[in-house]
């Protein structure tokens, strides 16, 4: 993985809108980057975060933004993996939480989430609570290993593939199933 480029996106507490604003730099940089002749083989883009102890990743040209220590407005009676919606500008997005649907251990979440990402594809989109937004990450595609098939098939249905960052796997979503599941997108019918 020494083709691998890693671009840091931890921030300090304080410096919210500059690290955004870096990240943004960041994913523009990487996504306007011509290959170079002698490199062979499409790359793949991706922020990667924690939820609880696992790294999963989403690719660049899905995340709209990411945001820190976003109010939450949970709604009664919601389905657990269902934490709230939050206010964009005006547009309402339901706040998601996968642990439930991976089988990971679920955080009360109270009125503020850590992080979240903004996934956007196809006119659908969502908000994603993460622990924490880690690193923006470029990888050749041809890394990209299918999913254990040891795992849940649940937790299969929203995995593009896993990739390895210093032995440490990284569980690839796959963003436009997530934002085609009613579950995940608030929708009913």
């Amino acid at each position: 993985m020494n083709e691998r480029e890693n671009g840091s996106s931890r921030e300090e507490p304080q410096a919210g809108a500059d690290g955004l604003q870096e990240i943004l730099r960041e994913r523009a940089r990487i996504l306007s980057e011509v290959p170079a002749l002698e490199e062979s083989g499409e790359k793949i883009s991706v922020l990667s975060f924690q939820l609880r102890e696992e790294l999963y990743a989403v690719e660049l040209v899905a995340l709209t933004e990411m945001r820190r220590a976003v109010p939450l407005r949970h709604l009664p009676s919601a389905p657990p993996h269902l934490v709230g919606i939050i206010n964009l500008r005006g547009e309402l997005l339901p706040a998601v939480d996968l642990c439930p649907i991976l089988g990971l251990p679920q955080h009360e979440w109270r009125e503020v989430a850590p992080a979240l990402l903004i996934l956007s594809s196809k006119g659908n989109k969502l908000a994603l609570v993460v622990d924490e937004a880690r690193d923006i990450l470029t990888f050749p595609l041809k890394e990209l290993k299918p999913p254990p098939l040891s795992l849940e098939q649940e937790r299969i249905l929203f995995l593009r593939g896993e990739l390895l960052l210093d032995d440490r796997p990284i569980s690839l979503l796959d963003v436009e199933k997530l934002l085609q599941d009613p579950r995940l997108t608030g929708e009913t019918g």
